[in-house]
């Protein structure tokens, strides 16, 4: 059976070659953006459901997949910037904007002193506030050792074993087993992340409320958190009381990486809070 790919496209920022997935022509487009260590190819099952509707574009940030890799640059106010200029190097506007985790912090950047370039905005997950021991944790973990693995087969068989991934969908673990890995120079099966966008040189300093600028956004925007993690979102929660356009949801049975263990839920919220209608998951 032939699986549905997005055709793989390049723009240039700055110098830099920007890659995306572009997934189909319908009129109004999805413009998908992930987060640390992972890559456009993530969304895979997202987008293969989306396109039957929408034009869905999922963005390699710098760092990424098959973006340019530079030496520096991952600070927030960085990864907004790498938003816009994309956007604005595609000729994509008036858009729904869909982001998890860091991404979805960056578009929270992005939107808020951007906001007539977004029709609406969905978030997954992103943190609320960030600050100097969640970037040493995070920088910690990227100055590990790197690990890589001797074939596609012995990386599929940890992620549904591992306690993070085993919860992913079998079209999921395929496609980041076969799209998010490369053949590093000495033979081994590696991610394709760049290990200087957790370096804490691009993470000292970058800390930040995320609530304030939550407030800015003048935008409808689905706040998207999973079962396992509501519980860290509680000021989500008391801002949609609060704040008109603002909504959250929890997808049950589902943790961190909600959008690659239940791509048939995600999708049809995005689809739902698309066409304006409430949909509980």
């Amino acid at each position: 059976m032939t699986v549905k790919v997005g055709t793989s496209k390049f723009v240039e920022i700055n110098g830099q070659k920007s890659h995306y997935l572009d997934w189909g022509s319908a009129q109004e487009t999805i413009l998908l953006i992930h987060g640390d260590m992972r890559t456009s190819r993530s969304f895979d099952a997202v987008s293969r459901r989306l396109s039957k509707r929408f034009r869905v574009i999922a963005l390699d940030l710098f760092g990424h997949g098959d973006s340019h890799w530079p030496k520096s640059g991952y600070r927030f106010k960085d990864r907004s910037e790498n938003i816009l200029k994309f956007i604005e190097e595609a000729h994509i506007g008036n858009i729904t904007a869909v982001a998890h985790s860091t991404g979805a912090v960056a578009l929270t950047l992005c939107a808020a002193e951007h906001t007539s370039l977004f029709k609406k905005l969905v978030l997954l997950e992103p943190m609320l506030k960030v600050d100097e021991s969640f970037q040493k944790m995070v920088s910690t973990q990227g100055s590990r050792p790197r690990t890589t693995w001797a074939s596609r087969e012995e990386l599929a068989e940890l992620l549904n074993t591992h306690k993070v991934t085993r919860n992913w969908t079998e079209e999921v673990i395929s496609d980041v087993v076969a799209h998010e890995t490369f053949i590093n120079p000495s033979g081994r099966l590696d991610m394709k992340w760049a290990p200087p966008t957790r370096q804490w040189q691009d993470r000292e300093h970058d800390y930040l409320d995320l609530i304030a600028y939550l407030k800015q956004l003048s935008k409808p925007t689905l706040f998207v958190v999973s079962s396992e993690g509501k519980h860290d979102f509680s000021e989500a929660f008391h801002l949609e009381k609060e704040t008109p356009d603002f909504f959250c949801s929890t997808v049950r049975d589902s943790g961190h990486n909600m959008y690659m263990e239940r791509p048939d839920a995600i999708s049809q919220l995005i689809t739902a809070f698309c066409s304006g209608v409430s949909m509980p998951l």
